[in-house]
């Protein structure tokens, strides 16, 4: 059983879903307890059960109430979680925010906490210290997400996240003039705004920006469309919103950027735009890294100005273009391919099964 706090489709979310689908393709009663939204709606779409539970995040308003809010919303959820729990062998927990929940409801199954974050504001450092004594085994994405988990002390596995492989590259010539894209949902964290400043200094590139908004971010859509209308960016940048198919689109583009401000842990984007035979440059914090490792370019977070260099640089020098598409390629294939991913995540989850089963967990 999985248990989840958000009921949006995000990155985080498609890795759960391609997790239960390996599970049950294993033979495993796979169900979820998930708030009613996107996420709930294509889990019953597989076939997965769903138990509804409240969405467990900060509510709006003042901050002392919006976590009073989130403690009632956690003792609401923990009833359903544990009537849910009552027959699992793992329960498998998808976000930190979900962890208080789970505790007050006492699985007697052991609990894995599948880590997508680099946990660093306090507030969820704090929450993760006080649910530590819940999670039997942590699950991280990346190396840079299992750091906190080991900082707790808990037991962690790193499986890795993966991308479809193999995939058809990229052909044909380079576009002209180049195509900049960034593939992710527009909120302020992933960096979409220092792309379009990095922008407004390349006056030879368009730029992409492809990915729905949540409603909470709004706002910030309507700052990045504002930005792209000032003279230096105007008829340069496309908003596509949700595309049906990603890996299509980027198949027409330059360079991918993932431009996230705050640390990813490890970030599909980064991984399908290598999968591709796409340049990447990225943020040099959190999981980037690790995928990039020696195949893109990092810069530092924040920096429009050493965005603006690399991208000049990628743009500019067909010989680099050609060779970090190429050794991107060769990554994925050897480090990031889902199937094997999906068959890692699998074993460790059975195994904790089984240790279970023979009573010496913990």
């Amino acid at each position: 059983m999985a248990v989840v706090n958000s009921s949006l489709m995000s990155g985080a979310e498609r890795v759960l879903v391609r997790y239960l689908r390996a599970l049950a393709a294993e033979g495993w009663t796979v169900s979820c307890c998930s708030p009613a939204g996107p996420l709930a709606t294509e889990l019953d779409r597989l076939g997965i059960e769903t138990i509804e539970v409240p969405e467990l995040k900060p509510g709006t308003g003042s901050r002392l109430g919006g976590l009073l809010r989130l403690a009632w919303d956690e003792l609401v959820a923990a009833r359903p979680i544990r009537g849910a729990a009552s027959a699992a062998d793992v329960v498998l927990v998808n976000a930190l925010m979900a962890l208080p929940a789970v505790g007050l409801a006492r699985p007697r199954a052991p609990v894995v906490w599948l880590v997508h974050d680099v946990v660093r504001r306090r507030e969820l450092r704090a929450a993760g210290r006080a649910t530590q004594g819940a999670v039997d085994l942590a699950v991280a994405v990346s190396q840079a997400s299992a750091g906190f988990p080991r900082e707790l002390g808990l037991a962690t596995e790193v499986v890795a996240n993966g991308t479809a492989w193999p995939v058809e590259p990229r052909a044909g010539a380079w576009p002209s003039p180049p195509i900049i894209g960034v593939n992710g949902a527009l909120t302020e964290w992933k960096g979409q705004h220092v792309l379009l400043e990095a922008a407004a200094h390349l006056p030879g590139v368009r730029v992409e920006l492809m990915g729905g908004t949540f409603p909470r971010d709004g706002d910030y859509e309507d700052r990045l469309r504002q930005r792209a209308e000032r003279s230096d960016l105007a008829g340069r940048v496309r908003f596509l919103g949700h595309v049906g198919d990603p890996l299509e689109t980027m198949r027409n583009w330059t360079v991918a950027v993932s431009a996230s401000v705050d640390p990813e842990a490890a970030p599909l984007n980064v991984l399908e735009a290598m999968s591709l035979g796409l340049p990447v440059i990225g943020t040099d914090h959190g999981g980037t890294p690790e995928a990039l490792d020696g195949v893109g370019l990092l810069v530092p977070p924040d920096d429009a100005a050493a965005m603006a260099d690399a991208i000049r640089l990628v743009v500019s020098d067909d010989a680099l273009r050609d060779r970090l598409g190429r050794e991107g390629r060769t990554v994925v294939e050897h480090r990031y391919g889902l199937n094997e991913a999906e068959t890692r995540f699998v074993a460790v989850m059975e195994a904790l099964r089984q240790q279970n089963t023979r009573g010496d967990r913990r």
